[in-house]
This record gives structure tokens, sequence and C-alpha cells, in this order.
């Protein structure tokens, strides 16, 4: 529900291009891939606007890993989970769990998703405090499109139009807010903005203009996440933000290991057990003969509950 109401911007933004230009705002992946139409383990997944994927989970979670064990498809492509930050390469199935707070939604390489911060959850007008989340990969452009959030003004042209474009190199990066098209006054005459650049190496060399005048800036890092704020800035204008850097993105690439890892960490068994279990799946035994392993656990305490778990884990990695 949160990040639902901080996708507001996001979601306004992709419904006007719905209705200028008859870009659906959900769009099944099967109208792009026909196979996926009658599989029902794919069939489920959708697009959300252009920038962003959701792969429903439909199927019940394990209440001994306290996970659900997901299999979705990326399609082509490079996408990121929007949470975790992981590289997906498109064109694969994959498996991957998912926690509680977990929702398996992807952003495509280059994605530039606006999110509001309105403490109100109910508050659809446009944000004071406004986060943009970027992912690296490619440059891109997005057009964001913002009303009063409440009546239906904008079909008298009570709307302003701002232009988002990312401009991204392997070494340098930039990012440019204007206000393209519209009215004053629909939005705060300021606004402070929250700038993520999402699996970036933080560097050093930044420099931040409102329209011509260099402003005072924060950043800093927030796990794999680089972070640039700008306090009131004027929203009629342009603000451009300047990055230098090398190699600037975090190797991200999905390990099912790491996953499997955290499932190990989590379980309420003794460090020794841990170390065992960790012994046999990470070896380079044949996965039959991990399971044969795996079963001789149980005549050194691993209770049965768990050698089933690890089990129906070693039936999804031999699939894989």
């Amino acid at each position: 529900l949160q990040l639902r109401h901080k996708l507001i911007p996001y979601i306004y933004s992709e419904a006007y291009k719905y209705h200028k230009f008859g870009q659906p705002l959900i769009k099944p992946v099967y109208y792009t891939n026909k196979e996926l139409y009658d599989d029902v383990i794919y069939r489920n997944e959708y697009y959300f606007g252009e920038e962003l994927l959701v792969c429903p989970i439909v199927t019940q979670k394990d209440y001994v890993m306290n996970r659900v064990l997901h299999n979705f498809y990326i399609p082509e492509g490079i996408w990121y989970d929007f949470v975790t930050g992981k590289k997906f390469p498109g064109g694969h199935n994959y498996i991957s769990f998912f926690r509680d707070e977990e929702y398996p939604v992807f952003a495509r390489s280059g994605a530039i998703i606006p999110m509001g911060t309105n403490e109100n959850l109910n508050d659809t007008t446009p944000p004071d405090n406004m986060e943009i989340q970027i992912f690296p990969g490619r440059s891109n452009t997005y057009t964001l499109f913002e009303d009063d959030g409440e009546s239906d003004l904008y079909r008298k042209d009570f709307f302003l139009i701002t232009e988002i474009e990312y401009n991204y190199m392997p070494s340098n990066y930039s990012v440019i807010i204007r206000a393209k098209e519209g009215k004053s006054g629909i939005i705060p005459e300021k606004r402070n903005y929250k700038i993520v650049f999402r699996n970036t190496k933080r560097t050093e060399d930044v420099e931040v203009y409102s329209n011509r005048d260099k402003v005072s800036f924060k950043t800093y890092v927030d796990g794999p996440d680089f972070i640039v704020e700008v306090e009131d800035v004027k929203t009629i204008g342009q603000l451009t933000v300047n990055c230098k850097g090398k190699d600037i993105e975090i190797d991200a690439v999905h390990l099912i290991n790491r996953d499997i890892e955290g499932i190990i960490n989590d379980l309420q068994i003794s460090t020794e057990m841990k170390e065992k279990i960790d012994k046999v799946l990470f070896s380079d035994l044949t996965v039959q003969k991990k399971r044969i392993e795996i079963r001789k656990l149980g005549k050194q305490g691993l209770d049965k509950k768990f050698i089933k778990m690890f089990l129906k884990l070693l039936e999804y990695i031999n699939e894989i």
C-alpha cells in the first residue's frame, strides 16, 4: 500500500500517456510474448506503465523457510528488482524467493520512476517532496504529468508536464528536470528532490545547477544506491545534476545462491548444522548426491520439516 501511494506521480503520468497516446497503463506480457498466453505459471505477468514489470505471486508461502518460492519470466532487455536492485538479464525464466514484505516488481534498464512522499496516504495532490528513482544501463527521458490531483480541470489544460532526462555513460551521468508544457501554479512553487541512482557507486564529483546557478546539495550512499538531495528548487525552470565517476554501476547479477544463504541464516537451527547444510548445498556434488547427504543429516538431528524443505529447494535448483 505504501509503495502504491508513493507511485502516484508515476501512475498519474502513465495514465496521461494512455489518455494522450493510447498507451495502456496495464498490459499483459503475453501481448508481446504470445507463447505465455496458456502458461499457468507466467500468464499473469504484466507491464505496469512503460517502466515496470509485475510478476504476481499466486502460490502459497512455504512457512518453514518463511518465503514464497516463485517462478517468473523476465522479457527481453535488462531488468532490476525494484526493492533489492538485483539485475536480471531478460529472455529467461527465473526462480527466486520472496518474504512477506517483498514483491516481484521489476524496473527496466534506464527506468525513471517519479515518486511522491506525502505523509497522508489519501493525499493525491502534487508533493512538496519528490523522490526520483533512476536505474542504470541506458539513457532515457520520462514525461511527468501533474494536475491538482482532485478535479477535472486538467481537461481545460490546468496541468504541468515536466521532462526528466537521464543521460547515462559508464563513467558519467546526468539528470535534467525541466518544466516543459502547461500552467504554473499547478504544483508547488518550490520542491525538494531526492534523486536515487540505483546500483550506482558513490562519486565526489557532483555539480548541481538550478537554471544557470550552482546550488547546494547533499550526497550519501544507502546500500547499493547513490543519492543526491536538493532542497527548495524552483519547479518552473531547470534542475541539472551532473555526476562523474568510473565504472559507476555496481554489479548486481542475480545469483540464487544468495537467496539460499539467506534462507539458511534465518532458520532456527544450530550454527553447526547450518555449516553442514551449507557445505552440502554449495559443494560440487550432483543434485542427486546432495539429496542423499541432506537426508543423512536427519540422523545428526536435522528436523524432518527442514529436510523436506531443502529437498524441495534442490528440486528447484535442478530445474534451473
